[in-house]
């Protein structure tokens, strides 16, 4: 078996469980966390689109000016 176990459902009461080692679970968690804060950022800037506090520009240049 490679990295998870299933505990059969007679032993959680019909929850599914899954056990991964500490070192996945902590990359998972990690991984969530900045899945998490991209999001955030993602519904800040469609707010700011939204309420007409962006600019929309063709180059890089642009945003010197």
């Amino acid at each position: 078996m490679k990295g998870t176990v299933t505990i059969p459902r007679q032993l959680t009461q019909g929850a599914e469980l899954v056990i991964v080692r500490r070192q996945e679970y902590e990359r998972l968690r990690r991984d969530l966390a900045e899945v998490q804060d991209t999001l955030a950022k993602i519904r800040r800037g469609e707010q700011e689109y939204r309420a007409g506090k962006t600019r929309v520009i063709r180059s890089l240049s642009e945003l010197r000016r």
